[in-house]
């Protein structure tokens, strides 16, 4: 996490073809076989380009095998959110401010990193906002983190 990721990257396609209900998903769940031949075709990189990516998520644990059922990690659905999160409804912006203590630099320098991986602008110091909805992730990653106790989210909209 501590590097963005590119849309196009091998190891971004893995993982969005990891998102439950596309193509690629339903063609590993049901016809595994033609997983990374569907990949191949629709990423524009090589299918050992693709494995050695899809053995280097597995490796890092961004997604997990549960009952023949596979789905994205915290890590892994960290990295995808920029490409699939949709915009606010009505102009808004989600707004996170944060008072995280010294004695826990290295949780703010992670939280900051996550936050500068879904494309969060920095309004001041410890306040970030974004046009996407990043709800979900930002409460599972607070939580994952230990958080809950510094970190606030709004949804916020300009008056002015």
């Amino acid at each position: 996490m501590n590097k963005l990721h590119r849309e196009k990257s091998a190891l971004t396609q893995i993982l969005l073809a990891l998102v439950p209900y596309t193509r690629q998903n339903l063609l590993l769940t049901f016809r595994p076989n033609l997983f990374f031949n569907e990949l191949e075709k629709t990423s524009g990189q090589s299918a050992s380009t693709l494995r050695v990516a899809f053995s280097r998520a597995k490796e890092n644990k961004l997604f997990v095998i549960d009952n023949d059922r596979v789905s994205l990690s915290l890590k892994g659905r960290q990295i995808t959110q920029p490409f699939i999160a949709k915009k606010l409804a009505g102009g808004g912006q989600l707004m996170v401010i944060f008072d995280i203590p010294e004695d826990s630099a290295d949780l703010r320098r992670k939280f900051r990193l996550l936050l500068i991986q879904l494309q969060f602008k920095q309004v001041q110091q410890s306040v970030w906002m974004s046009d996407k909805d990043y709800c979900a992730i930002l409460a599972d990653s607070i939580k994952d983190l230990g958080l809950q106790d510094w970190v606030q989210l709004y949804e916020a909209a300009r008056i002015l």
